[in-house]
């Protein structure tokens, strides 16, 4: 997948803005504040429908302005292109110019891979977070995880509806037991392949990244074996847990209370690791993404590294740009590009408050 040109008008600092990236190593130069995050979180919008950022969709609408509207065309074996126009009601979707009534029907078809900094929240972060950060990359490649998690959500409300009032209906509350089960091995199945996925790549792409031989992976606390899932083994655990759940008046077992914890050799990173390991934790999970949605989908992500050279020394700085070079598109933000880098092949932009300028290309 490549990214051929992204046009942003009224969207955070940029007024009216297009810009037109090359295959391979694209590089975002500019100071703080002058946007670059922005133009990545733009790419991440346009992937999955929300920012990365902030949950308030109306703040990414430039001060003073009705709407924004991004707009990104990309080559997928064939011309694509997405757009999303945000407004104050809400948001329209268009597909290869063609409006589109549900966000299922948008989310992946534009494929980014996204480090940012921000990643580090993760590790001190409640346990939603972690299930937010599996889930979207499942549902980017998904469709069925996707629907049996909407599903799943909606059964799970109205159980604890139920639960909650004062009248018990026991005869529904089985049913609704046996159709969360059903989406729920679904979903297990899925995390689990994800996890089994990471756990064969990462190591190998953190070993290269630390030079170390400490052991990176992503433990998955599932809510049942995760060596005997099936609807049975799901709808066994809430049938085990339901006396409590009509005690407490809410839903205590299932995928919902999941958790995915990093470690490093076996122990749990929030505890034991320091900063640097954690960014280079992060990293190798993010390339490790990157070679889990091609292996899904025939298709290759494009790689955002948002501002992180500054946070790592010259020798994993070039570290990871090697591993980077070898995605068929990649877009860094930084505010100087090191002396080691200026002969690379790459094309170069400059922004300065939401404007895009200076291009050239180093061959």
């Amino acid at each position: 997948m490549k990214i051929t040109s992204l046009h942003l008008r009224n969207y955070r600092n940029y007024e009216n803005s297009e810009v037109n990236f090359c295959e391979g190593m694209n590089v975002i130069l500019g100071n703080n504040g002058q946007g670059k995050t922005n133009l990545l979180e733009s790419l991440v919008y346009l992937s999955l429908t929300r920012s990365f950022r902030i949950s308030d969709d109306r703040k990414l609408i430039r001060t003073d302005q009705p709407f924004a509207d991004l707009r990104c065309s990309f080559t997928d074996e064939r011309e694509r292109s997405v757009e999303a126009v945000i407004h104050p009601a809400g948001k329209t979707l268009l597909v290869d110019k063609h409006p589109v009534k549900k966000s299922s029907d948008f989310v992946g078809q534009l494929n980014v891979t996204l480090f940012s900094p921000d990643d580090l929240y993760l590790f001190q972060e409640q346990p939603r977070a972690r299930r937010r950060l599996v889930n979207q990359e499942i549902t980017k490649i998904s469709l069925p995880y996707l629907h049996a998690l909407n599903r799943y959500q909606n059964f799970l409300k109205e159980r604890n509806y139920m639960l909650k009032s004062m009248r018990m209906d026991m005869v529904y509350l089985n049913t609704l037991d046996s159709r969360m089960a059903e989406e729920e091995a679904v979903i297990i199945q899925e995390r689990k392949a994800f996890c089994d996925f990471i756990n064969e790549t990462m190591p190998g792409i953190y070993k290269d990244l630390s030079e170390t031989e400490a052991e990176a992976s992503l433990k998955y606390r599932c809510c049942i074996d995760p060596e005997n899932i099936s609807k049975e083994a799901v709808l066994h655990m809430h049938e085990e847990s339901r006396e409590k759940d009509m005690e407490y008046h809410a839903t205590s077992s299932g995928i919902q209370r999941e958790d995915f914890i990093f470690e490093l050799d076996g122990k749990n990173m929030t505890e034991t690791a320091s900063q640097g390991q954690k960014r280079m934790v992060m990293l190798a999970f993010r390339m490790s993404l990157s070679e889990y949605i091609r292996k899904r989908t025939g298709n290759t992500p494009v790689l955002l590294l948002d501002d992180v050279l500054s946070e790592l020394d010259l020798l994993r700085q070039a570290k990871l740009l090697e591993m980077a070079s070898k995605a068929q598109q990649c877009l860094i933000t930084t505010t100087h590009i090191p002396s080691f880098m200026e002969n690379l092949p790459m094309k170069r932009f400059f922004i300065e408050n939401g404007m895009i300028r200076n291009m050239e290309v180093t061959e």
